[in-house]
């Protein structure tokens, strides 16, 4: 049994079914991803664990105690919240001291529970400063001090990242992971972020409509999507329909229309293509091959697009079989709208679905 077990849990909002039979397991000291898109159930989960909605059937269990019947305030689950929550006529100290006081703890022991955890975020002389006074990440900061400060048997973090810039947010993901590392705490975060998802997390859960579709290791859900559905929020942008022609040994030929053959491997499916079957196949835009000039193996395509990204070039192409694909390329000569180019599919990055 991990340290939080959920089994079997649903949700309803009247004849609306937001989750349904979720189970999932979390190890003492693992930090767990929730991603989907607006609307999947991730949030629900997430109040429900919290205790803030109680579910329809299924139960949780955190350190081998039910809690579906314990009220919030009694679960010892810290919680950092989307827009932070603070009270903006409180300082700094009195914002993550607030639970503390209620709790009735005396005051020197509130003094250095709220000291040692400023320090661990870095704020140990922003005490006295009101939210006001702070920038969004210092805000940030003072939230999840005051979620920690309970020494939380389970942290939960509800899209905690997407109020800053892109530079606070890189910074931000670094002292979170470093703060739940140091602490050993046992972390679920919902998110809607990939990237964010991919790099905080020691295992992401893909949700869309109210159900899980993958979970597992964020080399895993990134590089081997299970589903069409999972690879496309992924950032699998190219997605090409077509039919076995020929299977020999363990490459298959797929006419993808105009007489056009890809060779592709025959993996990455639940079980191997044969002729006739219908498949879909797909590949990151960045690990399409991209040439000026035609090799084997390659196909040719026609520049729709450039779009300069920073780091690499997005390109649109339109390709000789009439599908529109795309590639990114850090090359500095960036071929230009128009111009012939030829790419490939290297067989060991692409992933079939069989239609």
């Amino acid at each position: 049994m991990g340290y939080l077990e959920i089994k079997n849990l649903t949700k309803k909002f009247g004849d609306f079914t937001a989750v349904e039979d979720i189970n999932l397991t979390v190890e003492k000291g693992e930090m767990v991803a929730l991603l989907g898109a607006s609307g999947c159930g991730k949030t629900t989960i997430l109040r429900m664990i919290a205790g803030f909605l109680e579910p329809n059937s299924g139960t949780i269990t955190i350190n081998g105690k039910v809690v579906n019947r314990t009220p919030p305030h009694k679960r010892n689950v810290g919680i950092l919240f989307q827009n932070y929550a603070l009270f903006p006529h409180m300082t700094v100290f009195n914002n993550v001291a607030f639970s503390l006081k209620l709790k009735k703890l005396g005051k020197k022991e509130i003094r250095q529970r709220v000291a040692e955890i400023l320090k661990l975020v870095e704020l140990e002389e922003k005490e006295d400063r009101y939210p006001r006074q702070l920038s969004g990440g210092q805000q940030q900061r003072v939230a999840l001090a005051r979620a920690l400060v309970m020494e939380p048997e389970v942290l939960l973090l509800d899209e905690p990242l997407s109020n800053l810039d892109a530079k606070l947010r890189h910074d931000m993901q670094g002292e979170i992971k470093r703060i739940q590392k140091e602490l050993g705490l046992t972390t679920i975060i919902v998110t809607h972020d990939q990237e964010e998802a991919v790099s905080l997390a020691n295992r992401v859960v893909i949700m869309n409509a109210g159900h899980i579709l993958q979970k597992g290791e964020p080399t895993e859900v990134f590089n081997h999507p299970s589903e069409r559905f999972v690879a496309d929020f992924m950032g699998f942008s190219n997605f090409i329909e077509g039919t076995v022609a020929e299977v020999s040994g363990g490459e298959l030929q797929v006419d993808v229309g105009g007489g056009y053959l890809l060779s592709l491997a025959n993996a990455g499916v639940p079980q191997p293509c044969c002729k006739g079957d219908r498949i879909e196949m797909t590949i990151r835009p960045e690990k399409v091959l991209i040439s000026r000039t035609k090799q084997e193996g390659y196909h040719k395509g026609t520049i729709l697009n450039s779009t300069y990204k920073g780091l690499d070039t997005l390109l649109d192409i339109q390709t000789d079989f009439g599908a529109e694909i795309h590639a990114n390329i850090t090359e500095n000569d960036i071929p230009k709208e128009g111009e012939a180019v030829y790419f490939a599919f290297p067989s060991d990055k692409v992933i079939i679905y069989k239609k």
